[in-house]
This record gives structure tokens, C-alpha cells and sequence, in this order.
């Protein structure tokens, strides 16, 4: 650069360039800057600045006509039946609201139920805070609803005001007090045994199936009945004899567990490679690649598996529900790993199960330690080597202990029960 600096420069340093002033006429960088200078105004000229403007059209059209028909607010007002209105509403729930299918299929169960309340039905054409009032108070006074049902109404209310741009804290119901836990007891290593090998139907099949499916419950203690519906074939890793679980309750991801080798691949057990052969004889072009089916060979929906589970369950234990397999792996998982190491394992144990947190595991050390005062063996070997002469005889018996049994909680306050389970778990 040669001289002072001029005018140009003065006023407005920040825009001043030496190459177009004139300011510099010689040297190797200089004349490399002025050569990439011409080759970057000869590149933008050669531009074709409408070339892709059609492709830019298509683009927004359709981009315009997704949102048309999963529009960011939904208007009521644009629908002509109920129906066309809720699959816009579970539209916006899956794609705004980002709520599982599970919880959009059981939040549109409700809607229907209210919208067919007998006494103060929801109109959900023209939502008013008045009129969902009355229907709670009604649910609550004469239909004797809880703290549970009450808020799935509520929860379904939301999800319809959030579609509908309007805030659901401006609709204030302040639910009523959640119930007292209920004692839950477990079934004790026999009945589960005697669970496992009961004779559910005359059909080879059908008798197979629910006893795998209580086996593999109990054993593997994921959570019923969402996460065994969803098992595929690939989900099996016989190299590694593990399994890969998908959590639908945590937005689908993933845990992998490592199994015993009696639970895997026995060959004698209710293993999960025996279960394959059973599968093969009724799978169809409608089965997929899903682990567990039908008679059929279709696969199950999640709620008509926790009903079939529940009926054949009580059959042997008439307290079971579906979610006790859960409980009782966390139990006898726990007693594994005291016998095993000498102390109670939360850690093994939370892996296992998916817990979110320690303290969800924690909870349950107080029951293994009363439970294993009463059956002070491995909970998981008993079931699968116990030999039991007359399965009916113990299937009797255990309604009748079910009376007497240890009464303890299966989990204290911190995972309180909903209608799908322990809301913590």
C-alpha cells in the first residue's frame, strides 16, 4: 500500500477497499485478492437466480398443504362430524404435541365417553369451562369417578385445548385427593409355577402361549402389557443372550438384558428359542415380525393383551393383575442378587428394569427383605426347576393363602397405581 490513506477511507473505514480505490497496484497478495475478486463476480453472474424458483413453489405448496391438514391450532368449525374432528385432534397430538399413540388412543377413548355422557355431555364443536365443570362435578358426585379417572378427563380436556390454541391453565379443576395406596401382595414362587404350566385350553396353541407369555412376564418383569405387545423377533440376540426392550412409556427407547441361559435358549424351559417354534405354527403374511401372536397369527393390541393376561392370570392367583409380574421380578430379582452377593443389588436391579431412578428400585428393598424371610431361596431357579406333582391341588391351594399370606405393600407412596400400572415404575 502506497501513500496515505484518502478521503474514501475516512468516512467510512469499514467499507473502504484499497483494491477497487486504486490505492494498490502491485505485489503477489494483492494481485491473488483483485484475481479471487473477479472470479467471485463472474461466479455470480453466471447465476441462474429463477433456475430453481418452480422447484421453490412445489416446495411451498406442499409444505402448505401439510399444514392444511395438520394446521398448527385446529378450528372446530371447520369439521362437519365428530369424527373427522377427533382425527384431526390426534393429528395435532402426534405431530404438535408429540404424545405417543398409546396416550392419543386412550385420550380419544375418553373423548368419546364424554361426548356421550348421558347427563352433561362435552361438546367438543364449542368447548365451554362451564359445561366441563358441571361434567366433572357429575362424574365425581354421581358416577362415584376417582382421583385416576377424574384425570384422565382432565388430561383429555387438555390435549383438546392445546389442539385448539387455548390455554388449558385458564380451566382450573383442582382434582380430588388421590386414594389410599392398596395392599398388593405377591404370588409366592409356587403359584407362579403353578401359573406357568396350567392348562389355559384344550388348543395346543392357545395353552402354549399364555404360559410362555406369564413365564416371560414374570421372569423378565418388563412392563405389561406394552412392552411384550411390541417385542419382535429381532429384538432376540442368541449370540449375546440378550434381548432389546423397547419402552414405550419412555418414548420408545431402548434397554438391553441379559438373560440367563435357562430363559433364552433352554432347551427343557419355556425359553424363549422354544417359544420361536410355537410361533412358526401359526404365523401368516399378517403376522409381521412380531414376537408374540394370536391363534390367529395376528399380532395383539396392547389392551386386548393386558384383558387376556388378567383372565387367564386369575384362574390360578385371583388377585393378580398384569402389572404383578413387574413387581414380583423387582422382588425376586432383588432376592437374586442377596443370595448371590450378599446384599441387595439396586443398581443390577434398576438396570434390569428400566427404572428411571434408584430411589424407584429402593422402594422395593423393604418387601424383598419381609418377602425373602418368608421364601429365603432364588425366586427365579425355583420356578424353573420346582417340581410340582399336582399343579391343580396347588392352583386350589393358593386362594386359600392368599388370605393368610404376609400383608405387605408392593410399593409405598412414591409409585402410586393409575389404571395402567404404577405411574413411577
Amino acid at each position: 500500500m502506497t501513500g496515505e490513506k484518502s478521503d474514501d477511507y475516512l468516512r467510512n473505514p469499514y467499507d473502504y477497499d484499497p483494491i477497487t480505490s486504486g490505492e494498490v497496484t502491485g505485489g503477489a497478495n494483492q494481485n491473488c485478492k483483485r484475481k479471487l475478486k473477479e472470479l467471485s463476480q463472474n461466479h455470480i453472474e453466471q447465476l441462474e437466480p429463477h433456475k430453481d424458483v418452480e422447484d421453490m413453489v412445489n416446495l411451498a405448496y406442499e409444505l402448505k398443504k401439510n399444514f392444511e391438514c395438520n394446521p398448527i391450532v385446529v378450528k372446530p368449525e371447520k369439521y362437519e362430524s365428530l369424527p373427522e374432528l377427533f382425527n384431526a385432534v390426534v393429528d395435532h397430538a402426534r405431530r404438535w404435541q408429540r404424545l405417543e399413540n398409546s396416550t392419543i388412543e386412550h385420550r380419544m377413548r375418553y373423548a368419546r365417553k364424554m361426548s356421550k355422557h348421558p347427563i352433561f355431555p362435552i361438546d367438543f364443536f364449542n368447548l365451554n369451562y362451564d359445561q366441563f365443570i358441571a361434567y366433572m362435578q357429575c362424574r365425581e358426585d354421581y358416577g362415584k369417578a376417582g382421583h385416576f379417572a377424574l384425570k384422565h378427563d382432565l388430561q383429555t380436556i387438555h390435549t383438546f385445548l392445546h389442539a385448539y390454541g387455548i390455554d388449558p391453565r385458564g380451566w382450573y379443576y383442582r382434582l380430588p385427593s388421590r386414594p389410599a395406596h392398596k395392599e398388593r401382595l405377591l404370588p409366592l414362587p409356587e403359584t407362579v409355577y403353578a401359573l406357568i404350566n396350567y392348562k389355559f385350553s384344550k388348543d395346543p396353541y392357545e395353552k402354549a402361549l399364555y404360559q410362555y407369555l406369564h413365564a416371560h412376564n414374570f421372569w423378565i418383569g418388563w412392563r405389561v402389557p406394552s412392552e411384550p405387545c411390541i417385542m419382535t423377533v429381532d429384538d432376540i440376540d442368541f449370540d449375546t443372550m440378550s434381548i432389546i426392550v423397547t419402552e414405550q412409556k419412555k418414548h420408545h427407547s431402548t434397554r438391553q438384558i441379559f438373560l440367563e441361559p435357562a430363559i433364552i435358549t433352554g432347551k427343557t424351559r419355556k425359553s424363549l428359542k422354544n417359544w420361536l417354534k410355537w410361533r412358526d405354527k401359526v404365523e401368516t403374511s399378517k403376522s409381521g415380525n412380531t414376537l408374540y401372536l394370536q391363534p390367529n397369527g395376528k399380532p395383539f393390541k396392547i389392551r386386548h393383551l393386558g384383558h387376556k393376561l388378567s383372565e387367564t392370570g386369575k384362574k390360578i392367583y385371583p388377585n393378580y393383575r398384569p402389572y404383578d409380574s413387574r413387581h414380583w421380578c423387582a422382588i425376586a430379582r432383588l432376592i437374586k442378587t442377596k443370595i448371590e452377593t450378599g446384599r441387595y443389588d439396586c443398581y443390577t436391579v434398576k438396570n434390569w428394569l428400566g427404572h428411571e431412578t434408584i430411589a424407584t428400585t429402593e422402594n422395593y428393598i423393604q418387601h424383598a427383605q419381609n418377602y425373602y424371610r418368608r421364601a429365603p431361596y432364588d425366586w427365579i431357579k425355583h420356578t424353573l426347576k420346582f417340581n410340582i406333582l399336582n399343579i391343580n391341588n396347588i392352583a386350589e391351594e393358593s386362594v386359600e393363602k392368599s388370605k393368610q399370606r404376609l400383608k405387605t405393600y408392593v410399593s409405598n407412596g412414591n409409585s402410586p397405581r393409575d389404571e395402567n400400572g404404577p405411574e413411577e415404575i
